[in-house]
């Protein structure tokens, strides 16, 4: 069919034959994010001359969506240099290059996002209508970018600690086979490898507070996703295509809560006697995490794989915030 090789024709289906092909390419690279590998030509596009398809309320919104999803495969395969390196004790020179050259274009593709005008101003938010589809693919691309920024810094704030149980996209999971003295062993290798890194671009703090924020931001895009109306109750706001994101923003705020509640005294803790700006934190983990918990629940009515994920974080949820249960009320 030579869907990939369209020119600029302009007949009954070439708007339908665009589509189809872009969205056959958003599948196949969502499929490399979410097993973690690169997928055939991702490197090179320049064969693919088909024009992205058009939505009038939103001429760059195909872009955008396609970019996030280009940096978000770029991200996996940082990623796995990036441990490759870490273990080999490697130069990371032109790890850390590469670290700052994707949060830059994470960022610049950011702020097309947020500086974009509707240039019909007068559709309401309906998903009848093909506006609501453009702003639905920019909510997708923020919570995209998001979960890139999360997978480029979450080593440098959390050292990909494991949390969950199961194994979820590319979170580390807990060896269970592993004895006292083994675990011992991995966790000095692994902190002797990590102290050996020289001069990384982002310190603790700073790769901390844009994994929160990134996880914030896709929280709240979750819950902004609109729910379809339908007179057969209740279904999905979407396909699921953005569950590890979900799962990367949960493990950053649950990590985010265990590490205030290290450095906090338990006194304080259980008394309240927190600051207004700890209180504050603690309050948007907590519901960014309900607002996770949330979603998962209303994408697991219409595919029921997902319930396993959200269960997870559901759990870890509960055991987390019964800490917090006398500040939080």
């Amino acid at each position: 069919m030579s869907l990939h090789r369209m020119g600029l024709e302009n007949d009954t289906f070439s708007e339908a034959k665009r589509r189809a092909w872009w969205m056959t390419y958003f599948c196949a690279h969502l499929c490399s994010v979410v097993r973690q590998s690169a997928c055939l030509n991702v490197d090179d596009d320049s064969h693919f001359t088909t024009p992205y398809p058009r939505l009038e309320s939103d001429p760059e919104a195909w872009l955008i969506f396609l970019e996030a999803l280009r940096i978000g495969v770029a991200s996996v395969k940082f990623t796995a240099s990036y441990n490759e390196h870490l273990s080999s004790h490697a130069d990371m020179s032109r790890i850390f290059e590469q670290m700052k050259m994707l949060d830059k274009w994470v960022l610049q593709v950011s702020v097309r996002i947020e500086s974009y005008v509707p240039v019909s101003s007068s559709i309401e938010f309906d998903p009848a209508y093909e506006s609501a589809t453009a702003e639905v693919m920019r909510r997708l691309a923020r919570i995209r970018l998001s979960s890139t920024r999360i997978r480029l810094h979450r080593f440098r704030a959390f050292s990909d600690t494991p949390l969950f149980a199961e194994n979820h996209c590319d979170l580390s999971v807990p060896n269970t086979l592993n004895t006292a003295s083994s675990v011992t062993s991995d966790a000095e290798a692994s902190v002797a490898a990590y102290n050996m890194i020289q001069s990384p671009p982002f310190t603790n703090d700073q790769s901390t507070e844009i994994c929160v924020a990134s996880a914030l931001t896709i929280a709240r895009q979750l819950q902004r996703l609109p729910i379809p109306q339908t007179s057969d109750g209740v279904i999905s706001r979407a396909m699921p295509t953005c569950t590890c994101c979900a799962m990367q923003a949960s493990y950053v705020l649950l990590m985010q809560f265990y590490k205030l509640h290290a450095i906090l005294p338990a006194a304080r803790i259980s008394s309240g006697d927190l600051s207004v700006d700890t209180e504050r934190l603690l309050d948007e983990l907590r519901h960014g995490l309900e607002d996770i918990i949330g979603a998962m629940n209303n994408f697991a009515v219409s595919f029921e794989a997902i319930a396993g994920m959200r269960d997870e974080i559901e759990i870890a949820y509960h055991v987390a915030f019964p800490y917090m249960a006398t500040v939080l009320k």
